[in-house]
């Protein structure tokens, strides 16, 4: 291999970090207390020294206000977090995770790799995928791929089938959901749809099951009206003692919780029965989402099968999720390595970058590394990813009466690359000066043509020749690329100018990255 690269599952909750290994095989890189995962979470210390993982998590039982957990929910967004006297985005929270995870990597394995991949949910939008990168070039990184998290589960089961099969997978994470229809065989991976919650996770299963204890707390302690949870130290202590309940609940059919407030102490007993009846609700939110997809993946291609279906997400593994496909929909579930899939495939995705053997268009040209044959491709030479939009793009129009409004030329679940035909504008006014070109991506889980519906990427102005007449012409195209990012070129005919409005942006700003980059680097960090 011509150089080395980790794969990273920056999860919401749980993090890994994965290489091909001199077998050629992908592995997961222990951490430095001998897990394979490491939880999300940063504490700050102190103004000069920050604590990511394990120790973290156990601090935000007692220190709370200096713990930092679930940023990966953030991501994009305009969410300070201030720690000592500091403000931090969630781009420079998530870089001191990565920034922890490959340097316990390299300890691990006496290396100085810089070279990374990291995974998305598959419906992260064009800000939430250039923060993803933001957030790996301000831990210092060489971020040589953004792969989306269903399409790293697939690429880890190192498919051998000489028939191209469709896959499922289910992807429940400690924070977020997904799921993804594709086309796999050895060597290539076509996505076909893809839908999903990025609010939906195991995390929100945490809370209904504190809720569950709160509620008998409360009966089985006599406590008439009062909220035991209004108690920040009840809060807390139950908080650290759920996500082990969870646990317990997936091998066994009861536990019991202690739990103390003033001067009331219960052991409180939760049957897995309860616990997955006070879920149900999150249950069938999947369920549902699961079935969409299907339905949708059936309109683009009529008479499409699900051959497989995979569980991927360390939330997959409660009991309740593979009953709930198999009873409810009828599904033949396939379990993977769960929480260690994603970050595999993310290795294995980046080593064919690396080695140039990556076509992430479909076009096997792309692919310039021989004929080798390469086992964490499932032995054979090259690797050809074909993915979907996200969410849909189009531009802010108005109709007659000044009423705006949001075109989409792209869809969400078209194929990428893409194009749209020409969008034939015309100006409003006489004598207009400048055309605002602006360009927006879908904000739910519908395309809405409302403007208050939608994201705005980015804006210009197009000028405009002097006299021009209301109702003058300005074309209007857009070229979305294989990674997702788009551009909408706004031609005037008349006078031949054009603009170009880019929509590789996020909240930071490359001034504001390169602050977030001396402040990352001045903490002290560990594990």
């Amino acid at each position: 291999m011509s150089d080395s690269v980790y794969g990273i599952d920056l999860g919401t909750t749980y993090s890994a970090v994965a290489r091909i290994n001199d077998q050629g095989r992908p592995e997961i890189v222990l951490n430095y207390d001998s897990q394979q995962t490491t939880p999300s979470v940063v504490y700050f210390e102190s103004g000069t020294n920050a604590v990511v993982g394990g120790e973290a998590k156990r601090e935000q039982r007692a220190q709370p206000d200096l713990v930092c957990s679930l940023i990966k929910r953030h991501m994009g967004t305009d969410f300070p977090q201030e720690f000592h006297g500091q403000s931090f985005t969630p781009e420079s929270i998530s870089a001191l995770i990565l920034k922890e995870l490959v340097t316990t990597a390299n300890g691990e394995r006496s290396e100085g790799l810089d070279k990374v991949v990291i995974t998305v949910p598959a419906y992260f939008g064009v800000k939430e995928k250039e923060a993803t990168k933001q957030a790996g070039q301000i831990a210092g990184l060489d971020v040589v791929g953004i792969v989306t998290e269903p399409v790293a589960a697939a690429l880890s089961l190192e498919i051998r089938g000489e028939h191209p099969e469709t896959v499922l997978v289910y992807d429940l994470g400690g924070g977020t959901f997904d799921t993804t229809v594709m086309r796999a065989e050895a060597g290539r991976v076509e996505v076909v749809n893809i839908d999903g919650n990025r609010t939906l996770g195991g995390a929100d299963w945490d809370t209904a099951l504190t809720q569950l204890i709160v509620d008998k707390f409360v009966e089985q302690a006599a406590l008439g009206d009062e909220d035991p949870m209004a108690d920040e130290e009840f809060e807390t202590e139950l908080t650290a003692q759920v996500e082990e309940t969870k646990k317990s609940l997936t091998k066994r059919e009861k536990a019991t919780v202690r739990c103390r407030f003033e001067d009331r102490a219960e052991t409180i007993e939760v049957t897995r029965a309860e616990f997955e009846d006070a879920a149900r609700h999150l249950v069938n939110q999947t369920l549902d989402i699961a079935q969409r997809t299907v339905a949708t993946a059936q309109e683009k291609s009529p008479g499409l099968q699900i051959d497989r279906v995979l569980m991927v997400g360390g939330s997959a593994r409660m009991p309740m999720i593979e009953r709930a496909l198999r009873e409810q929909l009828g599904w033949d579930p396939v379990r993977t390595d769960f929480d260690l899939a994603v970050a595999k495939g993310a290795a294995v995705y980046g080593q064919a970058a690396v080695d140039e053997v990556l076509s992430i268009d479909g076009g096997e040209e792309a692919a310039t590394g021989g004929t080798e044959e390469r086992f964490f491709l499932g032995g054979t030479p090259r690797l050809s990813v074909t993915n979907v939009l996200s969410r849909g793009l189009g531009v802010r129009l108005v109709r007659r009466g000044d009423e705006p409004y949001v075109s989409f030329l792209v869809h969400a679940n078209d194929a990428i690359p893409a194009s749209s035909a020409p969008l034939p504008a015309v100006t409003s006014v006489d004598d207009q000066e400048y055309a605002g070109i602006a360009l927006y991506e879908q904000g739910g889980e519908r395309e809405s043509e409302a403007v208050e519906d939608n994201r705005l990427l980015q804006e210009k102005q197009l000028p405009l020749p002097p006299s021009l007449p209301a109702g003058s012409p300005v074309e209007i195209t857009l070229i979305v690329t294989a990674e997702g990012l788009a551009r909408v070129t706004a031609h005037e005919p008349g006078s031949g100018q054009s603009i170009d409005v880019e929509s590789q942006v996020s909240e930071l700003s490359q001034e504001e990255v390169e602050q977030a980059t001396k402040q990352v680097s001045g903490l002290s960090l560990r594990s």
